[in-house]
């Protein structure tokens, strides 16, 4: 069975399949990798979906505060208006309800994200990062050479950042990508360490959010952060903190040597 195409994987995550149709595809992922990998990412991709479309539903008895207010305040205009004016108004409670839940919903929006700024990030993280395992996501820049992958981001980020001559032992580049981080440019790096996949975020420090404060782990995948003067990088990876760090430290050093 060749790979599965957009649409079988959705079909197969949502469950729109038949019985047989699903238990071809749960086969053919027994000894597929690549395609196993997209599944874990589009499912991930749903789910965080999900979840955020709940994170900001108003309560109800918020929203009916709310909306008695804009009610109030609508009978004691209409009051002090023409009467014209005020059986216009009358006809129109849908308007206020809607307003008010556009209200609620924009205080709520913005409250949450003053309260875990840090949880969206983490989450936008390790979804970019698992977007990259999967075999239909090839990076723009596909090379081993950083006199390849660094010009290539030239006229692309308001930033430059360097490449290390030398990289920790069984250290890779494997390309490189164009990327948002936050709603920032960001360059992505990819390498592998010991085979294992990580991916190197770089955005510039005086636009891109604090990430001192981001977790030191997520869904068992290891987050590493560090900054010079004039960029935030952080690292993403299963490989194992000390390997990490190596690499992480030796990206730091380049900026600062360079």
């Amino acid at each position: 069975m060749e790979h599965l195409n957009p649409d079988e994987l959705n079909a197969f995550i949502d469950g729109e399949l038949s019985s047989s149709e699903q238990d071809g595809i749960q086969l053919h992922l027994s000894t597929c990798h690549a395609c196993t990998l997209r599944v874990l990412s589009a499912t991930r991709l749903k789910a965080a979906t999900v979840r955020a479309g709940q994170r900001f539903a108003p309560p109800p008895e918020a929203l009916a505060r709310l909306t008695t207010r804009l009610h109030s305040h609508q009978t004691q205009t209409a009051q002090t208006q023409p009467k014209t004016f005020a059986t216009i108004s009358h006809f129109r409670p849908a308007v206020w309800t809607a307003l008010a839940a556009a209200i609620l919903l924009a205080v709520s929006l913005l409250g949450w994200r003053q309260l875990h700024p840090t949880n969206n990030l983490a989450a936008e993280l390790l979804d970019q990062h698992l977007a990259t395992l999967s075999s239909g996501a090839a990076p723009q820049v596909i090379s081993t050479d950083r006199h390849t992958v660094k010009p290539w981001f030239q006229g692309r980020l308001p930033f430059s950042f360097n490449l290390p001559d030398s990289l920790p032992p069984d250290t890779i580049l494997k390309g490189a990508d164009l990327t948002y981080l936050n709603g920032q440019p960001a360059a992505l790096l990819l390498f592998t360490i010991h085979r294992h996949e990580v991916s190197i975020f770089l955005t510039q420090r005086s636009t891109s959010p604090t990430l001192t404060t981001l977790p030191n782990t997520r869904a068992g995948f290891n987050l590493q952060t560090a900054t010079t003067s004039d960029l935030r990088i952080v690292a993403v990876s299963d490989i194992n903190p000390a390997d990490l760090d190596l690499l992480v430290a030796a990206l730091v050093h380049i900026q600062k040597s360079a």
